[in-house]
């Protein structure tokens, strides 16, 4: 058994147990109506928009979400299997200590477990098992990597890596697979991103909280089941136009099911030639929150009249949105180790690397999850299924045996082709800055405001940071730019 200290200069996972007391949730205090109620058009029902939405209904104000899809929760989605509450997007609250989602969790009685990510289970291309020993000599050149990123903040991870080119070269074979294999699982997987897209800079930020990572036994939809509850939601309605240079801010919408999928090829680049999309209803308000996902930006999917200021369109394409795609098998029985959490089978290429977490110390015992990121995590959506379930099985029969059972049933996620989507969270290019995500949520003429993953240069690319910036954006819309964001309860 190998008790490895994966994502230990990521996440900073507190190594105590919690204990999780379900409180009974907290009544709604009387809420005096605003001196001016206000209209007011929230794009997008994801977890930032329904922040924003439920700080203002509450507040008294009038309330409308057009939302793309035909449901709610964006990139948070919970699909249920057989004993299991699959999260096919966001699944874990990173940190608790002071972290709003957690305590929206507690003050709602949603169960939370913590995830310590040991031990986790490494295995050689022959499925011998890495010792703990050749992880730890693996993780100390990573803490050089991490020195170097220092001094080197603009290059990309992958020239970052260049500069290792005589310590890496030191190394054994085995040893090489062993430190790639750890760069793959420590940085490009968590980040949903290859090594040449993504900056030397995100080793060295930190977007969680203090304390344990959670997840949900039940899944985390139940985060925003809370925050839509109550809300005037209209579903498949895609907005096409947001024009803001007179007193009221107008939204024109289209039926969803009418806009090409074909669209969302062009959200690997900024599209400046997409030709802008007819309409067929219209919202008059006096105040709009932007709270689609990054890449819709940068696709140009929204058009913005007046057109948006060339330092927000600068600060969009300075992002790149990364892509994690999960595969979800259902055994009839568990054949890996029951205590583990993560496996991973090292590759002479490891940009094919896959990740396996398995939820058993949780809850589940029977469910694997393969996780897929960057352009490996977008090749596996073109993938037949069949074909899919025969790769990984190859890998989990080199790792544990080639007797070892077929599934009963394979799910697996599409966030690059989700045309509401076109990805899953953002990351840092090689020479971006956070300050982007400050410019990104500068509202414009004090009637759009910007809300979501990419708008929060404290937490970017996190479930929490886009609930803070909607609660940001809901109060300054009212209030004034600058005033301090509340919590929802």
């Amino acid at each position: 058994m190998q008790q490895t200290s994966r994502r230990s200069f990521i996440i900073l996972a507190a190594k105590a147990s919690v204990a999780f007391a379900l409180l009974p949730r907290c009544r709604k205090k009387p809420v005096a109506p605003p001196k001016e109620k206000k209209d007011i058009i929230i794009i997008g029902a994801g977890i930032a928009g329904l922040a924003a939405a439920k700080t203002l209904n509450d507040a008294g104000h009038n309330i409308t979400i057009p939302e793309a899809s035909g449901r709610y929760g964006g990139r948070i989605q919970t699909v249920e299997m057989p004993d299991y509450k699959a999260d096919f997007g966001a699944s874990w609250i990173h940190g608790i200590k002071g972290n709003p989602l957690y305590e929206l969790a507690i003050a709602n009685a949603i169960t939370t477990k913590p995830t310590f990510y040991n031990p986790s289970y490494l295995y050689d291309i022959d499925g011998e098992e890495i010792a703990e020993s050749e992880w730890e000599t693996a993780e100390s050149l990573l803490n050089k990597l991490i020195e170097l990123a220092y001094e080197n903040t603009d290059i990309s991870l992958e020239t970052l890596l260049d500069l290792m080119t005589d310590d890496i070269s030191a190394l054994s074979e085995k040893m090489q697979r062993v430190f790639y294999g750890a760069v793959r699982s420590e940085i490009e997987i968590p980040y949903a991103v290859d090594a040449p897209d993504i900056s030397a800079k995100a080793l060295i930020t930190n977007d969680s909280f203090p304390g344990n990572d959670v997840i949900f036994p039940d899944g985390m939809q139940q985060i925003v089941d809370v925050l839509a509850e109550g809300l005037n939601i209209n579903y498949n309605e895609f907005v096409t136009k947001i024009s803001y240079g007179s007193d009221k801010v107008f939204v024109y919408t289209k039926v969803s099911d009418e806009i090409d999928s074909k669209r969302s090829c062009k959200a690997c680049h900024h599209n400046t030639s997409a030709s802008a999309l007819n309409h067929t209803s219209v919202y008059k308000a006096d105040k709009v929150i932007v709270t689609v996902p990054l890449a819709m930006l940068k696709n140009n999917n929204i058009v913005f009249e007046p057109e948006l200021p060339e330092k927000k369109i600068a600060a969009i394409n300075s992002l790149g949105t990364g892509t994690m795609n999960k595969v979800f098998l259902r055994f009839e029985n568990n054949f890996w180790e029951e205590d583990g959490y993560f496996f991973q089978l090292l590759k002479e290429d490891y940009s094919k690397s896959i990740e396996f977490f398995s939820p058993a110390p949780t809850g589940n015992k029977n469910i694997l999850v393969a996780v897929f990121a960057g352009q490996h995590a977008r090749s596996i959506e073109k993938t037949d299924n069949a074909l899919l379930q025969e790769q990984i099985m190859t890998e989990l029969k080199t790792m544990f045996g080639d007797t070892i059972p077929e599934p009963v049933e394979i799910q697996k996620t599409q966030w690059h082709t989700n045309k509401y989507s076109l990805g899953s969270y953002p990351h840092l290019k090689p020479g971006a800055d956070l300050t982007a995500c400050d410019i990104i949520a500068e509202p414009l003429n004090d009637k759009v405001f910007f809300a979501g993953d990419a708008c929060s240069s404290k937490y970017m690319a996190t479930a929490h940071g886009a609930y803070i910036s909607g609660i940001k954006a809901a109060n300054d819309s009212i209030n004034g730019e600058g005033k301090k964001a509340g919590r929802i309860k």
